[in-house]
């Protein structure tokens, strides 16, 4: 990845994937076509297995992250909520 932070392509939006080199100009065609569990089911947004590699060899990750701060996707937490979710079902 051009950073050093996973790309999620099942949350990133379309503008941070186009930035990714291997991603470019089917960015909008991922978002489109999510949610991803496989690497197969990017075919779905028209990529070839040649371009599905060039993702996943540039450090891409298909699932949300498992761990991070409040507010990050995948934590559990809703930092823009100042209740958060405490006690609510």
């Amino acid at each position: 990845m051009t950073s050093n932070k996973p790309l999620y392509l099942n949350l990133a939006q379309a503008e941070a994937l186009g930035q990714e080199p291997a991603i470019g100009n089917q960015a909008e065609d991922i978002v489109r076509h999510r949610p991803y569990h496989d690497w197969s089911d990017l075919k779905r947004a028209g990529l070839d297995q040649d371009s599905i590699d060039r993702i996943k060899s540039a450090g891409a990750e298909l699932g949300e992250p498992s761990t991070g701060p409040i507010g990050e996707p995948g934590s559990g937490g809703s930092g823009g909520t100042p209740g958060g979710n405490l006690g609510k079902a």
